[in-house]
């Protein structure tokens, strides 16, 4: 769309519409912009049919939004854990990290290190919003990313975190440079702890692709074949089993009234330590001493994480409110050029 077209746009209603997974529930954020003021600001919650399919009643949302405005844009959050970051840009340098660059999606970030996501990923979020199409993928790591970066503070020596209700984000930076990352999925019903098939897993994972041009993505059914797994040192380290049976004896002998909330913390303090020794222990990691975890919180974080991280891992600990939906609509509307 050209200048001219992009001025007499602002004079139009421009919606942003911002949907990210929690636990069962779709939450939906849209505001309205005219002339570069917001004249709707709203939260909706949706409930989540199965499979994660969107319900009739959020589809029906997006619809009217669509038949009352000539311009919607719609923006969705990847909680999958198909997604992770590698440090470099360099197509042929992917298979050092088990990539292989036919089965993903990536975008290389200041010519340093690239965010991808597994093209079936992609396409099971363009089947999902089939009917109403889908402008913008955001990635949890370009999020972080870009909270990291747009603070004034020391990015070196630092664990990054971004903390949702549904998922972990962690990041290492030496400046721009990406050191480490890793993502830890959580399921909404957190520690309903089961022997059979649908015990929850725990799997992590690294990034994905900021304003993904979904047209322009070719299907791909293939399962992916390996990514890079930070959760591996040896065979003596601790992998996400070991760490959710071990979350299940700290359980278990536990008098803490509310079990299922302590099971959840327990997990992810657990893969935050055990990312800190990987860190720490492999070579392919270029590892200086950690100062300080910053935390980004978009949820109702426990205090009892912040305990154990202070106490066990003897780190300070700083935490920024965000809201992740608004940064969201934030970059659509950047990428939207308004």
């Amino acid at each position: 769309m050209n200048k001219i077209s992009k001025i007499i746009q602002k004079k139009f209603s421009n919606v942003f519409v911002a949907i990210l997974a929690e636990k069962n529930e779709y939450i939906l954020r849209y505001i309205v912009v005219k002339n570069g003021k917001i004249i709707t600001n709203e939260d909706i919650r949706f409930p989540m049919d199965e499979d994660k399919k969107l319900s009739s009643d959020i589809r029906e949302f997006l619809a009217s939004l669509q038949n009352n405005y000539k311009f919607v844009y719609i923006s969705y959050l990847l909680d999958s854990v198909g997604q992770n970051c590698v440090p470099t840009c360099n197509e042929k340098e992917f298979s050092k990290y088990n990539l292989n660059k036919e089965k993903i999606v990536y975008i290389c970030v200041k010519n340093k290190w690239s965010a991808y996501s597994l093209k079936s990923d992609i396409e099971w979020v363009k089947t999902l919003f089939e009917e109403s199409g889908i402008d913008f993928i955001y990635s949890p790591f370009i999020i972080l990313n870009d909270f990291i970066h747009n603070k004034k503070q020391m990015v070196k020596n630092n664990l990054f975190i971004l903390y949702t209700e549904n998922f972990i984000t962690l990041m290492i930076f030496d400046h721009d440079k990406l050191i480490f990352s890793a993502f830890l999925k959580i399921p909404y019903k957190e520690f309903d702890f089961v022997e059979d098939e649908s015990e929850p897993k725990f799997e992590e994972s690294e990034s994905i692709v900021d304003g993904i041009e979904l047209d322009n993505i070719e299907s791909e059914d293939e399962e992916f074949d390996g990514f890079v797994d930070i959760s591996k040192l040896d065979d003596e380290e601790e992998n996400e089993d070991d760490i959710l049976e071990s979350a299940k004896e700290d359980i278990a002998t536990s008098n803490l009234d509310n079990l299922e909330l302590y099971g959840r913390e327990v997990v992810i303090f657990k893969f935050i330590s055990s990312a800190i020794e990987e860190y720490y222990k492999n070579d392919m990691y270029d590892s200086e001493f950690l100062e300080e975890i910053i935390i980004y919180n978009d949820s109702n974080i426990s205090n009892d994480i912040i305990t154990m991280i202070e106490d066990d891992l003897f780190l300070d600990v700083e935490i920024h409110s965000i809201d992740i939906k608004e940064e969201m609509i934030n970059m659509s509307i950047k990428e939207a050029n308004l």
